[in-house]
């Protein structure tokens, strides 16, 4: 039962505070999920064990019993962190995209009004004047008089301005494909151990009033629509009844005789 503690305090620590809607939230809680799995996971393989060691005690067979169906919700759980992950990551690249986008495009627009205030520029005076009145902080531009004519002072003020552009579209570039194609790995790792988990939660998992593990169940389900599947489409197989009959060693059949 501690093992049980341990993973709900770990996962909460990270859950805290709620950020449902954010994709760095939602990916730092299924990574947190997904990397302390084992411990849960070991301690339901803990519990079976002891009520197969001690299958007299009435309560540990009844703590195994409910925790097995309580297992089912993690098998579901652990199925849903696979398209969740899957959300996340496309929405952290697309987030990251349309940030620098924005950046790019307003950037431009403020270079643009300065550009358009240094060429309408008809005199020094006003095109200190132009340029204090449109003068951002995040351009980095401080022109000065350089007791140069109006034309040549415009001239080397588009220059400068011009390499700081560059500068500027340097800094704001999108993800590089290094970067996709990392996030696309650690999603695709994440997602395929999702689906282990799901699948060792399953062989521990049991539905209420049902001797077999859920994953053995639902394999016997989908095994024998196959074969009915077959009988249905004509095509030659064993029928419902001998595929039952080969679960067990002929010795196991009681109508079988000696």
């Amino acid at each position: 039962m501690a093992l049980f503690v341990i993973y709900g305090v770990r996962v909460v620590a990270i859950a805290i505070p709620l950020r449902p809607l954010d994709t760095l939230w939602q990916l730092d809680v299924i990574s947190a999920l997904i990397s302390a799995a084992a411990i849960p996971l070991l301690g339901l393989a803990l519990l079976h064990l002891a009520a197969y060691l001690n299958p007299d005690d009435s309560a540990l067979v009844r703590r195994r019993d409910a925790l097995a169906r309580w297992a089912i919700l993690a098998v579901l759980g652990f199925l849903l962190l696979i398209p969740v992950q899957a959300y996340a990551s496309w929405s952290a690249v697309s987030t990251a995209r349309t940030t620098l986008t924005t950046q790019l495009t307003t950037a431009n627009r403020n270079f643009a009004l300065v550009r358009e205030a240094i060429s309408a520029a008809t005199s020094l005076q006003d095109l200190q004047a132009r340029l204090q009145s449109l003068q951002s902080p995040e351009l980095g531009i401080r022109f000065e008089n350089l007791g140069l004519p109006l034309a040549e002072t415009q001239r080397q003020m588009l220059g400068r301005l011009n390499d700081i552009q560059e500068q500027v579209k340097t800094r704001i570039n999108a993800p590089p494909p290094e970067a996709i194609e990392n996030v696309a790995r650690n999603s695709i790792r994440v997602m395929g151990t999702s689906l282990v988990y799901a699948l060792a939660f399953a062989i521990a998992a049991q539905r209420r009033g049902q001797e077999l593990p859920l994953l053995v169940e639902l394999l016997t389900i989908w095994s024998l629509r196959q074969q009915a599947d077959r009988s249905r489409r004509g095509v030659s197989g064993a029928p419902d009844r001998d595929y039952l009959a080969q679960l067990a060693p002929p010795e196991d059949d009681p109508t079988r005789l000696p």
